[in-house]
């Protein structure tokens, strides 16, 4: 287990073992601080047949089948793609109310449950509305403020988050050996899976990247490079933020034009917003929009 999961892990383990662990569970926090691990071992661990604890116990023919990735009472829903749509969320809804195959608990995991349209999370509502007996959701979800109040007040929520950066940086270098240290690691230190995936996937160097773009502001206003990127990558609009945010933040720091940073700060939201809503319309124009109105307010 990653050690920044431990505590929440045992709080959630006492109420089990109290038998107060609530049917529905809400793991929210940072995309990339391990959420999704930490269902899946409460799922894995709730559809154990031998725990005591919030512990699988890996050796029983649930654990098996488990390890084999073909447990039939485990349903884990999730989406590449901008929404879960309610047809997925309604399969949940019958999946829960069947007889569980093995004779135990069933355990319905949704990932980054925030993207949820509407009409699924209404639908999900209705499950949650009515619990059964040995039935148990689990949702994982990067911004509570985009899932509905009724739903979030229908679950047991725990808070998933990194508490100290020594532990992180001594759990990259157990991950990845002598990783470089990049100058952009601060930025995203509580999300920790997120740096291991840039590395793993050798996209530290599409990271570093837009890093230099940014930082080269000074110099030009040629947006060439993180067109590129973005045009190749557009999940890494929310990475380039972080970097222009940070310039930002150094900008009032070393005393700039309040006005100008204003300006900077607000074309920063319309760019990712617009670029969110429709990836890649005008995303040169857009930047280049984006990367004057920083540059202005930096000088």
């Amino acid at each position: 287990m990653m050690p920044w999961l431990e505590r929440p892990w045992q709080q959630l383990n006492t109420s089990f073992k109290a038998g107060r662990f609530h049917h529905a569970q809400l793991l929210a926090g940072l995309q990339g601080v391990g959420k999704l691990a930490l269902a899946q071992g409460l799922a894995d661990a709730i559809l154990c047949e031998k725990t005591s604890e919030l512990l699988a116990c890996g050796q029983c023919k649930s654990c098996a089948l488990i390890a084999a990735q073909t447990h039939p009472d485990k349903l884990l829903v999730s989406s590449e793609g901008a929404t879960i749509g309610v047809d997925e969320i309604r399969a949940t809804g019958d999946f829960i109310y069947h007889s569980a195959q093995q004779g135990g608990n069933k355990v319905v995991i949704v990932h980054q449950a925030n993207k949820m349209t509407h009409s699924a999370a209404n639908a999900l509502l209705k499950t949650l509305e009515e619990p059964n007996a040995k039935r148990f959701l689990i949702l994982t979800c990067d911004d509570v403020a985009q899932l509905p109040a009724t739903i979030v007040s229908r679950c047991a929520k725990s808070n998933i988050a990194v508490q100290s950066e020594q532990q992180v940086r001594a759990w990259l270098t157990q991950q990845l050996g002598d990783y470089a240290e990049q100058p952009w690691i601060n930025l995203f230190i509580s999300q920790p899976l997120k740096i291991k995936h840039w590395f793993e996937t050798g996209q530290v160097e599409q990271i570093n990247q837009l890093f230099h773009s940014i930082e080269t502001l000074n110099h030009t206003t040629d947006v060439s490079q993180c067109v590129e990127l973005l045009v190749k990558s557009p999940e890494l609009v929310n990475e380039m933020g972080r970097f222009v945010q940070g310039r930002i933040k150094q900008g009032l720091y070393n005393g700039a034009d309040f006005s100008k940073i204003t300006v900077a700060q607000q074309a920063l939201a319309d760019f990712i917003k617009d670029h969110q809503q429709i990836p890649g319309l005008n995303l040169q124009l857009a930047l280049l929009k984006l990367f004057t109105a920083l540059k202005q307010a930096l000088q």
